[in-house]
C-alpha cells in the first residue's frame, strides 16, 4: 500500500514544481513584453527627435553635430544632412547598446549574490527614472542622460534569460526561452506602430515625443508594481555566490 502513496506524492509534487514553473514563465513573459513595448516606442522617433534639437539650436547638440560632422569627412560620408542624421542616431543609439553590455555582465553578477527579485526591481526603477527624464526633456543633454540611465538600466533584460535558467525542469526552461524570444517579437512589432501613432495623434503645442514618454513611463511604473507584487524569487540562498 505504501508504494503507491509514494507514487502520488512524488506525482504530486512533479505538478506543483511544474506549476510553479509555468507561473514564474507567464510572469517573465508579461513583464518583459511590457518592458520591451515601452523601449520600442521611441525607435520610429529618434530621426524626427534628432531635428527637433537642431531646430531648437540646442548647444550642446550643435557641439555634438559639428563633432559628427568631423567624422563624417574623416570616414568619408557625403556630406549632406540626411547621412549626418542618420549617423548621428546610429552613434547615440551604440551608446545606449555600449552601457547595456556592460551593465547587463554586472547585474547579472550582483543578483548571483543578492538574488534575481531585488536587481530586476533596481533596473526597473532605472528605467522609470530614464523615462521621466526623457519626458521632462527639453534639451538634448537631459534627452542623452536619460538614454544613458537607461542603458546602465537595461540588464533587466538578461536578468529575464538568468530567471528562467533557474527553473528546475530542462521542459520549463525550454518553454520559458522561447517566450523571452515571442515577448521580443511582440514588443518589437508593436512599440514602434504605437510610438508612431501617438506622434502622429499630438495635439497643437505639444512636443511630438511626450505621449510616447510618458506611456513608457506608465509602462515601467506598471512593470515595477507587476514585478514587485509577483515574481518570486527564483535563486535560492544556498545558491548564490558569496
Amino acid at each position: 500500500m505504501a508504494l503507491p502513496e509514494r507514487g502520488t506524492s512524488s506525482s504530486s509534487t512533479d505538478d506543483k514544481e511544474e506549476q510553479n514553473c509555468n507561473r514564474v514563465i507567464t510572469i517573465v513573459f508579461l513583464a518583459l513584453f511590457i518592458d520591451l513595448l515601452g523601449f520600442a516606442l521611441i525607435l520610429p522617433l529618434f530621426p524626427s527627435i534628432l531635428d527637433y534639437y537642431s531646430q531648437t539650436e540646442d548647444g550642446f547638440y550643435l557641439s555634438l553635430q559639428r563633432g559628427v560632422d568631423w567624422f563624417a569627412v574623416m570616414a568619408g560620408i557625403p556630406p549632406e544632412r540626411k547621412y549626418n542624421s542618420v549617423l548621428f542616431g546610429g552613434l547615440i543609439g551604440s551608446i545606449f547598446s555600449i552601457l547595456q553590455f556592460f551593465s547587463s555582465p554586472l547585474t547579472g553578477a550582483v543578483s548571483d549574490r543578492w538574488g534575481r527579485r531585488p536587481v530586476i526591481l533596481m533596473t526597473v526603477m532605472g528605467l522609470i527614472a530614464s523615462y521621466s527624464l526623457w519626458a521632462a526633456s527639453r534639451t538634448f543633454g537631459v534627452f542623452l542622460l536619460s538614454r544613458i540611465i537607461g542603458g546602465i538600466s537595461k540588464g533587466n533584460v538578461s536578468l529575464s534569460t538568468a530567471i528562467i535558467a533557474d527553473l528546475h525542469s530542462p521542459k520549463a526552461r525550454s518553454k520559458g526561452m522561447a517566450m523571452i524570444g515571442v515577448a521580443f517579437s511582440l514588443g518589437f512589432t508593436l512599440g514602434p506602430m504605437i510610438g508612431a501613432y501617438l506622434a502622429m495623434e499630438m495635439e497643437k503645442g505639444e512636443v511630438f515625443y511626450l505621449r510616447s514618454a510618458l506611456l513608457a513611463l506608465m509602462f515601467s511604473v506598471a512593470d515595477l508594481i507587476f514585478i514587485f507584487l509577483l515574481l518570486p524569487e527564483t535563486l535560492p540562498k544556498e545558491k548564490r555566490v558569496n
